[in-house]
């Protein structure tokens, strides 16, 4: 399910996120500027292709590449929660992306929201295997939220007047939080406890500004609109570009900050399995990112048990591989070479 939300606290930016899930494996993974990339698509559809200007540190749980969501080194952060009613554009001839792979090239190749909304006309998402929205963040501050319904581009950015977003289409929340409408209440449970943690991001956003200290003000907050199934909570510091996270391991705080990694083309990328840390560390436990460490993370997700079942995948060890090495395979771009 999920819940993210942005809050400004005397001119400052934080981006929020709890990740509602019922797997619990949560990994870092540095991403390095002056890469070139090509998204992984099936033929016949054109992948889309790029060079990373921006390093980034994201979050994924399920590999490299297809991140959760996260944050480039100017400010950037992208991030998602689920949206059945989610219907992408069809077939076209414009370049095709995966949905959490979009997350990936905005992180690479945008230092703004203004530069996300001129691109993403432009691109298309394809080959999906989950319906997602989602909330896009800068260091000055501009928010957008950005939706696929019925096949066309939605974007909410002018008056953005609360910039969250649960499991339920922004639109149909915000009328039902202008209207004060509680008909919900009487929905199922999945669309009931959507509304209800979008009503309570929205009540306690009212009072952001009297607090005095905004990360644990930020934290409070997700833990309010928490589940039972939350797996991980965010807290992404836009003006000090800092990641701060709890799991459901470990509650104690780990603070991650962008300006201790080199995101240079000719250096490796840095990885870390957040669960396995012991939380209120500064400085918590990267190591250099192998192929090896990607398979653990890619088998960990698509062997798990409880999803296999409920998804019924059948994902032959070759595939698992095939994922697995697929970073490997995107090089640096050759010195002049337009993305």
């Amino acid at each position: 399910m999920s819940t993210a939300f942005q809050i400004r606290h005397k001119e400052k930016h934080y981006v929020c996120k709890n990740q509602d899930v019922i797997y619990d494996g949560v990994y870092l993974f540095t991403n390095q500027r002056g890469i070139q990339k090509s998204a992984l698509i099936r033929p016949p559809e054109k992948p889309l292709a790029w060079i990373s200007a921006y390093g980034s540190v994201t979050v994924s749980q399920n590999g490299k590449e297809f991140p959760n969501g996260g944050m480039n080194e100017v400010g950037l952060v992208v991030e998602q929660t689920t949206l059945w009613q989610t219907e992408y554009p069809a077939l076209d001839d414009r370049p095709v992306v995966g949905e959490l792979q979009w997350i990936q090239y905005f992180l690479d190749t945008c230092g703004s929201v203004q530069e996300v909304l001129a691109q993403a006309p432009f691109l298309r998402i394809g080959q999906s295997t989950s319906q997602l929205h989602y909330l896009l963040v800068d260091r000055t501050g501009e928010r957008a939220i950005i939706e696929f319904l019925e096949g066309e581009m939605i974007l909410h950015s002018e008056a953005l007047s609360l910039p969250a977003i649960t499991n339920t289409a922004y639109r149909d929340s915000i009328q039902y939080l202008q209207a004060d409408d509680h008909q919900w209440e009487q929905w199922e449970d999945y669309p009931r406890n959507s509304m209800a943690r979008f009503f309570q991001v929205a009540e306690r956003l009212q009072a952001e500004a009297s607090e005095s200290a905004a990360i644990d003000f930020a934290f409070d907050v997700l833990q309010e609109v928490r589940r039972e199934d939350t797996v991980f909570s965010l807290v992404y510091d836009l003006a000090r570009l800092e990641i701060h996270a709890t799991t459901s391991r470990h509650p104690r705080r780990h603070r991650i900050s962008l300006a201790a990694f080199d995101f240079d083309p000719e250096l490796p990328g840095k990885a870390a399995d957040l669960q396995g840390q012991p939380g209120g560390q500064d400085l918590i436990g990267f190591n250099a990112y192998t192929s090896e460490i990607n398979l653990h993370v890619v088998s960990s997700f698509f062997r798990d048990p409880v999803l296999t079942s409920i998804f019924k995948w059948d994902i032959s060890d070759e595939m698992l591989q095939y994922l697995s090495h697929y970073p490997a395979t995107l090089t640096k771009a050759t010195e002049g070479k337009d993305d």
